[in-house]
């Protein structure tokens, strides 16, 4: 996902796999007139195994695609759009998991200015102060909540403090009634010596 979007700006391996698959197998499909040694390819890549072929490969792929995006043919599209097709499937598939990328979800709910998340896309943190602000945006933090739901522990997902409500990083950072009583202005407010 783009940094502008609040990911980390990574390629996606698999998405760039199945994109170099069909762009491979196009190739093949339109060229093998044209080029006698494309041919000699095409017809060696149509005697392979399933899990060996080029072609059959990215016939699985397209068909997963189509099933995924509702659309009749992938072939008919640009290599862009079919690798932004791939991308979003990948995201669908993230947004069904129970925890992973919970940030990105909640934030599609909401309007997002164009700085939501300049602080991604300029690079003034250190890697692993943006690793632990990502983690905590993706609930992904060791809480008890995450233990009892993502790791299956026996343990209790209330709060430590107010044994009220999940302990999530949402409750623990604005919902606890333990920590937003507390008169923690004081605490910000002491002079530094």
């Amino acid at each position: 996902m783009k940094r502008k979007e609040g990911g980390k700006g990574l390629v996606q391996v698999e998405v760039a796999y199945k994109a170099e698959i069909i762009n491979i197998a196009q190739y093949l499909n339109t060229k093998y007139k044209e080029d006698q040694f494309v041919n000699i390819v095409k017809v060696h890549e149509s005697t392979q195994p399933n899990m060996n072929s080029i072609l059959k490969s990215a016939a699985k792929i397209i068909g997963e695609l189509n099933q995924l995006s509702g659309m009749n043919d992938v072939k008919q599209d640009g290599m862009q759009h079919t690798k932004g097709r791939l991308a979003e499937a990948l995201k669908k598939k993230w947004k069904s998991q129970v925890m992973h990328r919970q940030y990105i979800r909640n934030m599609d709910r909401q309007l997002i200015s164009e700085d939501t998340f300049l602080w991604l896309s300029k690079g003034d943190l250190k890697a692993e102060t943006e690793s632990e602000i990502v983690a905590a945006q993706d609930q992904a933090l060791n809480t008890k909540y995450y233990a009892t739901k993502i790791l299956h522990t026996e343990t209790d997902s209330k709060c430590r403090l107010c044994q009220q409500h999940d302990e999530t990083i949402d409750h623990i950072t604005s919902a606890c009634p333990i920590l937003t009583s507390m008169n923690v202005c004081k605490i910000f407010a002491a002079p530094v010596i």
